[in-house]
C-alpha cells in the first residue's frame, strides 16, 4: 500500500499550490506538510487509484490498515486525506476488530480534519453493524483522557442515524451528560453538532433533552441544538 500511496501523491503534487498550502497549513494549525490541491481533488484522485487497484485485486481489510498507518507514518497531510478517503469508502469491511489499531490513529490525529472523518464514517459503520459490541468501545472511550476519543465516542452514533437507522439516545445522554462540564471547545461542539444533527430527524427529542440539560450545557452545546430544531420546525 505504499506504492499506492506514493502513487496518488505524485498525481496530486502535479496540481500543488504552494498558496493556498500556507492558508490550509495555518487554517488546520499543522505542522504537516500540505500541497493545498483541495479536499475534492485528493478524493477524486484516491478513488480513481482506487479504481484501477480493484480492476486487479479486491482491497483486502488489512491493506486498509497498512494504508493509513503507512500515511500517518509521514508528515504529509495529503496522505492522511488519501488513506482517510479510501478508509470512508471500503468502510464496510471494517469490523470491531479494527477499533484497536484505530483508536492508535485517532490518539495520533490531532485535527477534527481526521478524527471526524474516523469517527463518522469508519467507527460510525462499525456501530452500525455490530453496536452491542463496538457500544461496548465507546463507552471506555467516552470517559478516557484523550478528548478526541471522548469525541469519537460521541460523533460515531451519527453513523447509523445518518444510514437511515435509529439514533442511540441512551448511550448518548450517559455518555454526553459528564461531559457538560468540560471547557474543551471541540467536546461542547461535538454535543451541539449530534443534537442538532438529530433535530432534523427527531426535533421533539432534542426539545426534551434541552429541557432537561440545558441550564448544565455550555452556550456554544445549546446554540447548536436549537439551531437544529429552528431549522427542523421550518422545513
Amino acid at each position: 500500500m505504499e506504492a499506492f500511496l506514493a502513487q496518488v501523491l505524485a498525481d496530486l503534487a502535479q496540481s500543488a499550490a504552494p498558496e493556498r498550502a500556507v492558508q490550509e497549513k495555518a487554517y488546520l494549525k499543522s505542522q504537516l506538510e500540505f500541497l493545498g490541491v483541495g479536499i475534492p481533488r485528493i478524493r477524486a484522485a484516491a478513488m480513481a487509484a482506487l479504481k484501477n487497484l480493484e480492476i486487479q485485486q479486491k482491497i483486502q481489510p488489512q491493506q486498509l490498515r497498512s494504508l493509513t498507518l503507512a500515511a500517518y507514518a509521514t508528515r504529509s497531510h495529503d496522505a492522511r486525506a488519501v488513506a482517510l478517503a479510501v478508509l470512508e469508502k471500503r468502510a464496510k469491511q471494517l469490523t470491531v476488530a479494527d477499533l484497536p489499531w484505530l483508536e492508535d490513529v485517532l490518539r495520533r490525529s490531532f485535527s477534527w480534519a481526521y478524527v471526524d472523518q474516523i469517527a463518522v464514517h469508519a467507527v460510525g459503520q462499525i456501530v452500525r453493524r455490530e453496536p452491542d459490541a463496538a457500544k461496548a468501545v465507546l463507552a471506555k472511550w467516552a470517559t478516557d483522557d484523550d478528548f478526541w476519543l471522548r469525541r469519537t465516542a460521541l460523533l460515531a452514533l451519527l453513523g447509523e442515524m445518518r444510514a437511515g437507522g435509529t439514533f442511540d439516545r441512551d448511550h448518548f445522554e450517559a455518555w454526553a451528560t459528564p461531559m457538560f462540564r468540560e471547557k474543551e471547545f471541540f467536546i461542547r461542539k461535538a454535543i451541539g453538532w449530534v443534537l442538532r444533527d438529530v433535530a432534523g430527524k427527531d426535533p421533539d427529542w432534542v426539545r426534551g433533552f434541552l429541557e432537561r440539560h440545558a441550564t448544565q450545557m455550555s452556550p456554544l452545546s445549546v446554540r447548536e441544538a436549537r439551531r437544529g430544531v429552528e431549522r427542523a420546525v421550518a422545513n
